[in-house]
């Protein structure tokens, strides 16, 4: 699943189609860890799945452990896999099998018995803790400290490394240091625009090599294939532009209401939209296992990349709005409004080509717009009745 994340988090461009089907795959996986739990040869194991604001694990998980929440905590053992998302994610308690999560800020202290895939922000993992098998990793900040039993591949903007790794190590980031702690028992292949900083006590056994940024691994396009692509991401805007004229139009308090949720709380809108975003096809997943259920996790299914479209556009006006108010200009009038709009899906897919930092405003933008979007829907709801 999350490898499929990587490709969204380091693509050029907006990516909640792709993001969409991660969040298949998190279906997907959630339904085949559920058979799993049914076979005979898994008697006993139950799987456990989560999504609220604060999620622990509380208690020994015998099976996988699915979550999603601005906070996901794992302070219990695993035995299974582990399938997080959240703002903020630690791992306090060892996962028996694979861990794959993507977070805005993680903390791994303990050992994972199979392999990771983990997509955040700031990455750290801390002395002491050890990850069995190979380690994929896609991060802006990644600190690792503790150990990697097999191969490890970083995509990142600063790379510290100060534990263990026992298999080849490929780094593409920025900014490179390997601390005296450092122990590379096999070969270490970099990208960097910069020269790896190394301290005398760092040990890597195997050749050192540095390739130039993207040089040798990125060919040329056909100028056919890049007009065509051209031609994509035009049409691919325009639909978004027609989209958010529709929501604007038909559903203009709720988007406006959406929007300024976006801009005067950011972060709880972050944490709403991973939610949302995890939490929508890994129900859905568990629902379709039923008979009763398979239809509303199809319909939720096939509304969810609508939804991740809408919530983009939610954070594609926010911006707007707030580049209005820095600029000093009007949205008054349907014109304004749609030009506002088109100049934002400009600019935010401009930046989206920017390395790094690029594909994490557009990520932020996505989700945030996602979350304050579904919390404006929940705000509709009536209020319960009240008995006599």
């Amino acid at each position: 699943m999350l490898l499929g994340l990587a490709l969204v988090l380091c693509g050029p461009r907006p990516g909640f189609a792709q993001f969409s089907a991660a969040g298949s795959a998190v279906a997907e996986s959630a339904a085949e860890s559920a058979v799993r739990a049914g076979e005979g040869g898994t008697a006993g194991r139950h799987n456990v799945y989560r999504a609220a604001r604060t999620v622990r694990s509380g208690a020994p998980v015998p099976g996988d452990f699915h979550a999603a929440g601005s906070r996901v905590v794992i302070d219990a053992p695993v035995q299974g896999d582990a399938l997080l998302a959240g703002g903020s994610i630690e791992v306090r308690a060892p996962v028996g099998g694979d861990l794959r999560l993507v977070a805005g800020k993680l903390t791994l202290a303990a050992d994972v018995g199979g392999e990771a895939m983990l997509g955040g922000v700031e990455v750290l993992i801390e002395r002491g803790a050890r990850i069995r098998g190979e380690a994929l990793i896609a991060a802006r900040e990644l600190d690792l400290q503790g150990g990697v039993g097999g191969a490890l591949t970083v995509y990142a903007q600063q790379v510290v490394i100060g534990g263990a790794i026992q298999g080849h190590v490929k780094i593409v980031a920025e900014d490179i240091e390997l601390l005296d702690t450092a122990r590379v028992s096999g070969t270490l292949d970099y990208t960097s625009p910069n020269e790896l900083r190394r301290a005398p006590g760092a040990v890597v056994t195997g050749k050192v090599s540095r390739f130039a940024r993207d040089a040798r691994a990125e060919p040329e396009p056909a100028a056919g294939n890049g007009v065509w692509g051209w031609i994509g991401v035009g049409l691919w805007t325009a639909g978004l532009f027609l989209f958010g004229l529709v929501l604007m139009r038909g559903l203009p308090g709720l988007t406006s209401r959406a929007a300024n949720l976006m801009s005067t709380q950011g972060l709880r809108s972050l944490g709403w939209g991973l939610a949302v975003a995890f939490g929508v096809p890994l129900a859905a997943g568990v629902a379709m296992l039923t008979i009763i259920g398979m239809p509303l996790g199809a319909s939720a299914l096939a509304l969810y990349p609508v939804l991740l479209a809408a919530g983009y556009l939610v954070g594609v006006w926010s911006v707007a709005l707030r580049a209005r108010e820095a600029l000093g200009g009007s949205a008054a009038g349907r014109g304004a409004g749609a030009g506002w709009l088109a100049g934002s899906l400009v600019v935010l897919l401009v930046v989206g080509v920017v390395p790094f930092v690029g594909w994490m405003i557009s990520l932020w933008v996505m989700l945030a717009g996602t979350g304050a979007f579904a919390r404006s829907l929940w705000l509709l709801r009536p209020p319960p009745e009240r008995g006599l």
